[in-house]
């Protein structure tokens, strides 16, 4: 089983269901909620439950498995396209790697799907060190054609070409065999430039500048024994100005949790990273993504399962350590994005570059939704796809994502990933069949 699907992530508790329910209100006697930003997507705070009969009844709708296949969200109005086909699990999770650079191709295990038409572009492609579920492969943010995977000790350039075929070459070589990071977040920044490996003993997390790879790596590698060893991850923000993780159990900032938010920040001039790691949230577990935010701060969009049920925008240079928990809610820049039920788990994925970067996309789910259970009682914010501006706290709701008994099988559970520039947001879903899971899409917006 891979570290994946072992990472400790966030317990939220299982409180008292609120008992709210509403008929399903037809989208367009709302559509003045759709707000004025051409964004897809609802702005509501109704209890929007899904349909219960007719055609996109929650109990039976399945989207054909015709590739390309799409409908219309019959509460919400967003696009929902059908990616995969073939109901095999993918490792799907917040970072914006399974996306090509431009948006429409996206990274199914050994496969390559045209996003817009379901066609599969590429089979066969080689998946190294990753075949436990290709989370150390991914797309390079400007290159379209261009993806990477670890084999050994190499880190290997597959340039897609037309009539699927493709060229295989070695990129780098390093000292030793490369390590997993924890599968969650980028380990190439917006730009293209900075890139972060692990390989070799402790301290094994190591920054390289790709415009001069032959001075090798920046001095101060990180440890991954106490970040992506104890199920958290190490990655890099989308500015490159930074080196950020999680540390998911026994050596976190001192205080409420031992499952800390941890960043390093990188001076690219003297080609070295901080010394010592910053604790700037221990509020929740490793739940979360990060984005590089139009007022030029880096934060993690994350949970507060501490006291409350709860979305936060988390500035990443803040020290948390040793605080408690209105103490480090109360830190710069910090906000409150989202108040959910305790009921409520989920996943972020952010949107890493363009006019969109200040986005992020929130999964809610709810174990207690089982395949074939009933529709009503509902709550707002139930089982939806969700955008977030994190600058102007404006929602928009995108869709019911349909995965239902999640808590059974991991890779039911909705993950979210945005695309590089924000032009689609995907999940898995097993639209309440007790066998196969695909990825669903929502075209967002048209880029940067």
């Amino acid at each position: 089983m891979s570290q994946l699907m072992l990472r400790a992530g966030f317990c939220l508790s299982v409180g008292i269901l609120a008992v709210l329910s509403l008929s399903l209100v037809p989208v367009s006697s709302r559509a003045q909620t759709s707000g004025g930003s051409g964004l897809p997507g609802l702005t509501d705070t109704l209890v929007d439950a899904p349909a219960a009969t007719g055609p996109f009844a929650y109990n039976s709708f399945v989207p054909a498995l015709t590739p390309g296949t799409s409908y219309v969200d019959p509460v919400f109005g967003a696009t929902v396209r059908r990616v995969s086909s073939d109901q095999a699990a993918d490792s799907t999770y917040a970072r914006n790697m399974w996306w090509s650079a431009d948006g429409t191709r996206y990274l199914h295990n050994s496969r390559i799907i045209e996003v817009a038409t379901g066609r599969v572009t590429h089979t066969g492609i080689p998946m190294g060190n990753s075949a436990n579920g290709n989370t150390n492969m991914g797309f390079d943010p400007v290159d379209p054609n261009v993806l990477y995977y670890y084999l050994d000790n190499t880190l290997r350039k597959i340039t897609l070409q037309s009539g699927g075929t493709w060229t295989d070459t070695v990129y780098w070589t390093f000292p030793g065999a490369l390590g997993d990071l924890g599968g969650t977040l980028n380990w190439l920044d917006a730009s293209g430039r900075y890139m972060v490996v692990r390989y070799g003993p402790e301290p094994s997390v190591h920054v390289y500048d790709r415009q001069n790879m032959a001075a090798g790596p920046y001095a101060n590698p990180v440890r991954g024994d106490n970040t992506i060893d104890t199920g958290g991850y190490v990655g890099i923000t989308p500015d490159g100005q930074y080196l950020v993780g999680y540390i998911d159990q026994g050596a976190g900032a001192a205080g409420l949790l031992d499952r800390s938010g941890v960043s390093w920040k990188i001076n690219h001039s003297t080609r070295t990273v901080a010394a010592a790691p910053n604790y700037f949230w221990s509020l929740c577990g490793d739940h979360g993504s990060f984005l590089s935010a139009s007022d030029g701060h880096n934060y993690m969009i994350t949970f507060n399962c501490y006291d409350a049920p709860e979305i936060w925008r988390v500035d990443i240079t803040n020290n948390a350590n040793g605080l408690s928990a209105a103490q480090q809610k109360a830190l710069p820049n910090n906000r409150r994005l989202l108040t959910l039920t305790w009921s409520d788990t989920g996943h972020m994925s952010t949107v890493a570059k363009g006019t969109l970067r200040d986005w992020t996309f929130l999964s809610t789910e709810d174990s207690s939704d089982l395949i074939n259970g009933p529709v009503s009682p509902w709550r707002v914010y139930r089982q939806e796809i969700i955008a977030i501006n994190t600058m102007t706290g404006e929602i928009r709701r995108l869709a019911h994502h349909r995965s239902r008994s999640i808590g059974g099988d991991y890779f039911r559970q909705p993950r979210l990933s945005s695309s590089w520039a924000g032009e689609y947001v995907g999940w898995a879903s097993n639209f309440n069949q007790s066998s196969g899971v695909d990825i669903y899409a929502i075209p967002f917006s048209s880029g940067p």
